[in-house]
């Protein structure tokens, strides 16, 4: 499933805003320009004007169409069929599987997590509490319930949540350093796989009970879907 499935390709605003992630991607808001989004949108600088007004609006908008779309379809596999096991590795899966396969979109969001920690992200309490927070709690709450019916170990819900998420976001922020230490591209497709499946299996040992079950959960789930999605 594509984290983008409002973006069409033949609509205008939709074409604009792929052009931006892809601009914001490389220079941050900072750095990127106008005239280089329209230009690689195909469409005329006004047009960019009519639809987002400002940079920094434009700016906005590329980064709730990116959250609209990742928590869309997390907030979907956590809440769907299955034990509270199956559907929180569902969660890691996907979540690993959108920031190998999504590189402009995983940057934007480095680049504002960047600014927040120097205190200059405007859009950071809308984040949060329109995105992170929502997602952060369902994940706590799938997690509590499967301490409740035995299928986990008796864990911290609030720390685990953010021990999941963490492993993913660190292998990637971490890329650069990791490159020197292994001498491989952790992007590599080879070692994505590796990656991927490591991760589902750390999770899986962390959270089951019975840590033999979680683990051929964990094996069952990369079997049916071996390989990474497509770049959106």
């Amino acid at each position: 499933m594509s984290s983008l499935p409002h973006l069409r390709l033949d609509d205008p605003r939709s074409t604009l805003l792929r052009a931006a992630i892809a601009e914001f991607a490389e220079r941050g808001e900072a750095g990127a320009r106008t005239d280089a989004i329209a230009r690689a949108a195909g469409v005329n600088k006004a047009l960019l004007h009519y639809y987002f007004g400002t940079k920094q609006a434009l700016y906005a908008a590329a980064l709730d169409t990116i959250l609209a779309g990742l928590k869309e379809h997390y907030l979907g596999l956590l809440a769907g069929p299955g034990s509270a096991g199956l559907r929180i590795l569902r969660y890691v899966r996907a979540n690993f599987d959108r920031m190998a396969s999504s590189r402009d979109y995983a940057r934007v969001l480095g680049h504002e997590m960047m600014r927040a920690r120097s205190g200059a992200s405007a859009s950071l309490p809308h984040m949060a509490q329109t995105y992170f927070g929502p997602l952060h709690a369902q994940v706590c709450a799938a997690l509590a319930e499967g301490i409740r019916s035995g299928e986990f170990r008796a864990l911290d819900p609030a720390q685990t949540a953010l021990t999941l998420t963490g492993a993913n976001v660190f292998y990637f922020i971490a890329a650069p350093v990791l490159a020197e230490v292994t001498d491989r591209d952790p992007r590599e497709p080879d070692m994505l796989r590796l990656r991927r499946a490591a991760i589902l299996d750390h999770a899986a040992a962390l959270l089951f009970e019975d840590r033999a079950a979680g683990q051929a959960m964990a094996r069952a789930l990369l079997e049916a879907s071996p390989d990474l999605p497509p770049e959106p």
